[in-house]
């Protein structure tokens, strides 16, 4: 028995030591085609080392074999020798059979580096050189959806399916089509491939993926069932409660989304967005108490407490709390923004403080110009306050986004 052999043995039965002794031997006295099949082995083992020992030392034996070069720039991109990576991959020639495939490690490399255009090059460069290999197309439709270029994504995996329709591909290309058409905005078009995606193989990412375009296309029992699906397969996938507990929240199903909330709360505690959602569910459901802790609950983690803060402001506006409300406005890392000023110019407005009032309203209005909420607001405000050109002014923008408001519509006509 060779010593490779031993030496695969020993390690097979956990005795490194002796492995160790059985390698040395192999490396001065087993046949090379004995090594080669030893430094394949140890590489896919995951002793980069040795394997890396082997295979230089099988190169002084053959010094124009290529595949020993490609072997030697991938152990040095697994240990993030991209420098020694170059240098032995660049040593391959064009005139080489191999070249095609240095070129896809190349590619690998700049993709690692983050030069997806180089990535790019090196893989049309072995493309023209394989003209019929799918992986190429494969691998370009990975880096393209690396770098968000999602409709060479879609025309790359669909050039895959139809040329090559009896391709084994290890990713799925419906559902890179389908994740691609989302992310421009093509909702009903993705629905097709991912639920073609989804017969293939269930998988939490695929089904949260379809929920998500369906509650763009406004399909929202289905994309309530499909939500609900997933947090039953993987309850610590957090990513899907919010969107689950929103669309309940849309549908009018407080208690429900309030459930699914709390859930989310419980298996991500720093999801700021699950917190207000909890917030706003209470609220719905007469629990102002309760809305009040969540929203004081997410200032304490002090994850992003403005907003949060101007959540609660909004709630204590709503219950006529105006001292309470500018208190906490007051306390904001950053008070120069267009619903802190509006906020406090409402509390004022409550407290019957106008020119107060009037000074915030004024301090809002060029952030807020095109929010319809505040128009309404401000130009009421300044109407009562007698400023009725002024008032006419702002009204009439607020016409502009909100025509059917017959209540504005009549008060301007008087």
């Amino acid at each position: 028995m060779s010593y490779s052999k031993q030496m695969l043995e020993a390690l097979s039965s956990g005795d490194l030591a002796q492995a160790t002794v059985y390698f040395n031997e192999a490396l001065s006295q087993d046949l090379p085609e004995e090594k080669l099949q030893l430094a394949d082995n140890l590489y896919q083992l995951g002793f980069l080392e040795e394997a890396s020992t082997l295979f230089k030392d099988l190169l002084t034996l053959y010094p124009d074999e290529d595949s020993l070069k490609i072997s030697l720039g991938e152990i040095a991109i697994e240990e993030d020798k991209l420098e020694e990576a170059f240098e032995w991959l660049e040593q391959i020639k064009p005139s080489s059979e191999l070249y095609a495939q240095s070129l896809l490690t190349l590619a690998d490399i700049y993709q690692m580096m983050e030069i997806p255009e180089v990535s790019e090059q090196k893989l049309k460069e072995a493309k023209k050189i394989l003209p019929n290999e799918p992986l190429i197309d494969l691998a370009l439709g990975e880096l393209y959806f690396s770098t968000e270029s999602y409709q060479n994504v879609i025309t790359t995996y669909e050039m895959i399916k139809e040329t090559y329709p009896t391709f084994e591909s290890p990713i799925d290309l419906d559902e890179r089509i389908g994740v691609s058409l989302s992310r421009i905005g093509e909702y009903e078009e993705a629905v097709t491939f991912l639920e073609s995606a989804i017969k293939q193989s269930e998988t939490v990412e695929r089904l949260f993926q379809l929920a998500l375009c369906y509650y763009q296309i406004k399909e929202n029992e289905r994309s309530i069932q499909l939500l609900t699906k997933v947090s039953e397969m993987n309850p610590e996938f957090n990513q899907v409660y919010y969107p689950l507990a929103q669309i309940l929240f849309d549908e009018g199903r407080y208690d429900d989304a309030l459930e699914v909330a709390e859930k989310g709360i419980h298996v991500n505690p720093y999801d700021v967005s699950v917190y207000h959602l909890a917030s706003e569910a209470s609220y719905q459901l007469n629990q102002k108490d309760q809305a009040k802790m969540y929203l004081e609950e997410v200032i304490s983690l002090e994850l992003d407490s403005d907003i949060s803060k101007l959540k609660l402001a909004e709630l204590l506006l709503k219950e006529e709390e105006y001292e309470e409300a500018i208190h906490l406005v007051s306390t904001l890392d950053i008070l120069d923004q267009g619903e802190a000023y509006w906020y406090l110019a409402q509390a004022y407005n409550g407290l019957e403080e106008y020119e107060d009032a009037k000074k915030y309203y004024e301090l809002a209005h060029p952030y807020m110009d095109i929010d319809a909420d505040f128009l309404k607001d401000y130009g009421i405000f300044l109407r009562e306050e007698g400023q009725l050109d002024k008032s006419k002014e702002v009204l009439q923008a607020y016409l502009t986004m909100v025509p059917d408001d017959l209540m504005i519509v009549t008060m301007l006509e008087e």
